[in-house]
């Protein structure tokens, strides 16, 4: 059996993917092409990392996808397909992946003692000066410009689209469980809540147990619009939050740390000081200050390979770390729960954007883009669980990288293509 065919009955075995086909709501009246048929499409052409609609549409026709996809289907079929798909019903579709995920036990034996952690993070997915739809978002860019040989600076309105996405982390991977579109006139923090709230009312309060986001998520609304979700709430802590920043260190300077490691590249110093003021919040909080000294290369030095020890010095990082006060967990595990929290930046955001083509300008119309990162998330969520769960997991020699794997995929399915017959009269 090849890869790709591997791949499809894993999706229909485990997740019972056309099951859940039907909950696809598509507004056209009496359509040729069956909405299933158009997210089938552009969910294997994500898996195999395809770039553009057109690259899909040539793969269905007579390339690797004609065998998954049974009717042919144009670059402006998925652009008017995926425009009347309702998000809300690509959503519900999403959650009840996640469900047979963890009825699957997939979601289990994390570093957090069973605490469910969550990440959130926005990211900016299209900015265009000329291309617009009615969801997009603007501001005002002053951008460098030639005029009869001359450089001049112009200002210019830029369109663009934000999204915050939800990870579920300490797994093998990033898995990506949410995302909501930023709307216009709103910033990262409502955004952020509304999908939070959407996560608690489809898939349950006992769902996530723990959020953490950046510096930008550590204000008291959001705190305690987590408490009122039962979530505990965690952000790093930098000066946006000056007082309590301040108070924090205080209380460090007449305590001891809790934990003092040292390792061969790195020394840490832990504080975890609990019931910090915070005032603003009109509240406590559990504050995680780590000291730490990373032996690192120093970029403004070169040398040769067999020198490098001499390219390297000691540099010193703090990390700051605010949590909901009644969080009762051991200082290790709040402390990595923090550390965690750059997991979705440095793994899913970096591996999406570069290999899955997050930020491709296409099919910009309304819902059809908001459909199009929901399609290629679920898309990247399950071809990991297919890599780390089913391939990797039975191999002795392991695949190094789902890329690889992409690669691996592809060729299997060109050998696989049956030759055209050709009849000579």
């Amino acid at each position: 059996m090849s890869r790709i065919n591997s791949f499809d009955k894993y999706s229909r075995k485990v997740f019972r993917l056309e099951e859940s086909l039907p909950l696809l709501k598509d507004t056209r009246k009496e359509p040729d092409i069956d909405i299933g048929d158009i997210f089938r499409g552009y969910y294997f052409g994500s898996a195999l990392r395809m770039k553009a609609t057109s690259t899909i549409e040539e793969e269905i026709r007579e390339g690797v996808l004609k065998k998954r996809v049974k009717q042919n289907i144009s670059d402006d079929t998925f652009g008017y397909g995926l425009s009347h798909l309702e998000p809300q019903s690509l959503q519900q579709f999403w959650y009840m992946l996640i469900k047979r995920a963890k009825r699957n036990g997939m979601l289990r034996d994390n570093p957090f003692l069973d605490y469910s952690v969550g990440v959130l993070d926005g990211i900016e997915t299209f900015s265009s000066y000329y291309q617009e739809c009615d969801n997009c978002l603007t501001r005002k860019v002053t951008k460098k410009n030639k005029k009869n040989g001359k450089e001049e600076f112009v200002e210019m309105i830029q369109y663009y689209h934000r999204a915050v996405v939800l990870t579920l982390v300490g797994y093998d991977f990033p898995i990506p469980v949410g995302l909501e579109m930023m709307r216009k006139g709103e910033d990262e923090i409502n955004c952020a809540l509304r999908l939070l709230k959407r996560i608690v009312n489809n898939l349950g309060v006992r769902f996530l147990d723990i959020v953490i986001g950046d510096a930008l998520y550590c204000t008291p609304n959001f705190f305690k619009e987590c408490k009122l979700l039962g979530i505990y709430a965690g952000a790093v802590l930098k000066d946006n939050q000056e007082n309590l920043l301040e108070t924090a260190l205080a209380q460090k300077k007449i305590t001891e740390p809790v934990i003092v490691q040292k390792k061969d590249k790195e020394e840490l110093k832990l504080w975890d000081l609990k019931e910090v003021i915070w005032d603003t919040a009109n509240t406590d909080a559990r504050v995680l200050w780590a000291d730490r000294k990373v032996w690192e290369r120093d970029p403004t030095k070169q040398g040769n390979k067999g020198k490098r020890g001499n390219l390297h010095h000691w540099v010193e990082k703090k990390n700051v770390f605010a949590f909901s006060e009644d969080i009762n967990l051991p200082p290790e595990v709040v402390y990595s729960i923090g550390r965690h929290r750059w997991d979705i930046d440095a793994n899913i955001f970096m591996d999406i954007v570069k290999h899955c083509h997050l930020k491709h300008k296409t099919l910009h119309f309304v819902n059809a883009y908001e459909n199009m990162l929901s399609i290629r998330l679920i898309s990247y969520m399950l071809f990991r669980f297919f890599f780390h769960r089913h391939i990797n997991s039975r191999r002795k020699e392991k695949i190094a990288s789902p890329a690889k794997m992409v690669r691996m995929m592809y060729r299997d399915a060109c050998l696989n293509i049956e030759p055209e017959t050709v009849l000579l009269e």
